[in-house]
Formats: structure tokens, sequence, C-alpha cells
């Protein structure tokens, strides 16, 4: 399952979205990583709320980044 963490310009409210092929975190630039474990508690297990951490504040874990108008979409890079 692919995780994407997507930081908005506008976003005022984080929101988690789980499909079985996506799991999406939204959050704007003036949320926190306690925001997210916020709406991601009970959900979202350790191994998922890890990589979550890693793509928020490892400099060194491969990460891609896209950006898509005021969005930018971080993913964990494919090997």
């Amino acid at each position: 399952m692919r995780i994407e963490l997507i930081v908005s310009d506008d976003r005022v409210l984080p929101e988690l979205t789980v499909n079985s092929e996506v799991i999406q975190v939204k959050i704007g630039t003036n949320h926190d990583f306690d925001d997210i474990l916020d709406i991601c508690a009970g959900v979202l297990n350790n191994e998922q709320l890890t990589l979550i951490y890693r793509l928020w504040t490892d400099d060194d874990f491969p990460r891609t980044f896209k950006r898509n108008g005021n969005e930018l979409t971080i993913t964990a890079r494919d090997n």
C-alpha cells in the first residue's frame, strides 16, 4: 500500500483517507506531527505511522516530491 503525505498551503484541518491502494495524510503548512498522530491514532498501525514520520522528518530517507498546484505530495521513493 502506498502512503502519501500531502502538504497544502491552504488546508485548515488535517485529513486522513484510507482505501485499498493508498493512505493519504493531508495537512496544512501550520500542522505538526502531533496533528498527524491525532487523525491517524487507532486507524494506522505502527509500521504505517513510522513511514509517515520518516516522510515528514528524515532527510536521509529516499523520498519523491511532486508539486501539484498548491499541494506538495511526498512519497517513499521506489528502489
